[in-house]
């Protein structure tokens, strides 16, 4: 291998990447488009989520993954777009600095609900077009964080991604 990217690995595929505004699920969504993926992005935070579509040519939806009906609706857009989904990418995730003694548990709550019910959520509404198609896969980003090791004010975020790896 020289290096260089394999161009079109994923042209006829078709991947929904929630939590792809920037970071990791934005790389995630570059990478898939030079692999010639069609893409929905997917994502909370709409002026850079809707930027980064624009740059890798995809629809994007503004999705709160940790509602069950923003993540059908994200599917559902990839679905009306494009007529089916292959892979699903969970990346979405919040990881607020608190320490324990200091985290509400509305705090917690909203982290579990964003980071693990998200999962879940992503999951199941994916989970029907793949298998009337017969075949999708699904990628959900954790983190070394949680299964192996943690720091202080990580505690729910720890929590996740045990979770998520679980």
């Amino acid at each position: 291998m020289t290096g260089r990217p394999q161009i079109g690995r994923l042209s006829d595929k078709v991947a929904l990447i929630v939590g792809s505004a920037r970071g990791i699920g934005k790389g995630i969504a570059q990478r898939f488009a030079e692999e010639g993926a069609k893409l929905v992005l997917a994502d909370t935070e709409v002026e850079a989520g809707q930027a980064a579509a624009d740059e890798v040519g995809a629809a994007f939806i503004h999705t709160d993954i940790s509602q069950m009906a923003d993540a059908e609706a994200a599917v559902a857009l990839a679905l009306d777009h494009h007529g089916r989904l292959d892979i699903m990418v969970q990346n979405a995730g919040i990881y607020p600095w608190q320490l324990l003694e200091n985290t509400s548990p509305e705090d917690w709550d909203r982290v579990m609900a964003v980071n693990l019910r998200g999962s879940f959520n992503a999951a199941r509404a994916a989970l029907v077009p793949m298998k009337a198609q017969h075949f999708g896969r699904m990628l959900f980003t954790s983190s070394i964080t949680g299964p192996h090791v943690t720091s202080p004010g990580h505690g729910h975020y720890s929590a996740t991604k045990a979770g998520i790896n679980g």
